[in-house]
């Protein structure tokens, strides 16, 4: 397996500058300089600067020409996806699905293996190594990590899988990310597969989801934020926990000690094959996090919501109907993720992209010529 080369971070104004030109040349279309220099509201000299530096590293490159009129044509620049390219990887208590993605995020390969959730973490670490390894040998470009997306509490500072209190799950507590370093000898991310999910999905469309969230259903439910352009983790990086939120006052009894929890009563509704009631319960959700921090849209994903999306879609709009009513100006788009079982390995791939080339939460100043 090839190794990262060392290119590291610019310092911050000029790494700042470069995402956003990338962000712009992600969208797909060519663009000029003086497009570029509109939407990032700087000088023609230092788009200059800033393409000659991409240009240099292999991320940009010239996409012909155009004339509109007496004078020199003007020249396109487009992103090169095959530049760079991540493996990402999607781990559940019976599955490992794994993806190679382009700098764009476009899916170049993928490969699914069963996994016994009672294996001792050794033998997931030889699972997940080498599904990578495989991937690895697909795309051309610098390979720049691999990023693993977790169900359950996940400490991504430290790369630990926190997992269930329960004393069958034998993951919990693992140094997912050191462990798999080690075997690697490449970057590794960890993450809540909701967050994986939403980074991938505001990765390939730039600037869409800067007020959005990523409502997860596959083992459970969950959810993740972005907030002006801006992950939201939480104090202990458990933000989006909607599992555990009640929608049922006195209703079925959760692992948590609670009653009601949405989570046991999605999983419930599914199990009674009662697709109504789980789109409900789902809405429900939808509702309240929309209500408590005012997103624009809200990205749907995970096996059971592709199963029955077009049950669950309607309930989630009726939902927002009635329960936006009263602010007739509140309008919240509702997203079907594209990305289908791809979605968390895909998004793991996209967050070590992000990590690399991913535009920080503000500029610190302007760049000049």
């Amino acid at each position: 397996m090839s190794a990262v080369r060392p290119t590291g971070p610019l310092d911050r104004v000029a790494g700042a500058h470069d995402a956003a030109v990338l962000a712009v040349a992600r969208r797909g279309e060519p663009v000029a300089r003086a497009g570029l220099a509109d939407a990032l509201q700087v000088t023609p000299q230092a788009i200059s600067k800033i393409l000659t530096r991409l240009i240099d590293r292999g991320l940009i490159a010239e996409s012909g020409s155009f004339s509109s009129g007496p004078g020199k044509p003007t020249t396109l620049y487009r992103i090169v996806p095959e530049s760079r390219r991540a493996i990402g990887l999607h781990l559940t208590s019976s599955l490992l699905h794994g993806v190679v993605a382009d700098l764009t995020g476009q899916v170049l390969e993928r490969r699914s293996v069963e996994i016994d959730p009672r294996q001792p973490v050794p033998a997931l670490i030889a699972d997940l190594a080498g599904t990578a390894r495989e991937l690895a040998r697909h795309g051309g470009g610098e390979l720049l990590g691999v990023g693993v997306g977790m169900p359950g509490p996940v400490d991504p500072v430290e790369g630990i899988y926190r997992g269930s209190a329960s004393s069958a799950d034998v993951w919990r507590g693992a140094p997912i990310r050191d462990l798999l370093l080690e075997e690697l000898a490449l970057p590794v991310h960890l993450d809540h597969d909701s967050r994986a999910a939403l980074v991938g999905e505001s990765w390939s469309q730039p600037g869409l989801l800067d007020h959005a969230a990523l409502v997860l259903a596959e083992e459970g439910l969950g959810a993740s934020l972005r907030l002006d352009g801006v992950m939201v983790r939480g104090a202990h990086s458990q933000a989006g926990e909607v599992g555990h939120t009640v929608v049922q006052m006195d209703g079925l009894p959760c692992p948590c000690g609670r009653r009601g929890c949405a989570q046991v009563e999605y999983l419930a509704a599914l199990a009674a094959e009662d697709q109504e009631q789980a789109a409900r319960v789902l809405a429900t959700v939808v509702l309240d996090l929309v209500r408590l921090v005012d997103v624009d849209r809200v990205v749907l994903g995970g096996r059971s919501v592709y199963a029955h999306h077009q049950v669950t879609m309607e309930a989630v709009r009726r939902a927002l109907d009635a329960g936006l009513r009263a602010e007739a100006r509140v309008h919240v788009e509702v997203l079907l993720s594209t990305r289908g079982i791809d979605l968390i390995a895909a998004g793991a791939a996209c967050q070590v992209l992000e990590h690399e080339y991913g535009l920080p939460s503000a500029l610190v100043g302007p760049e000049t010529e």
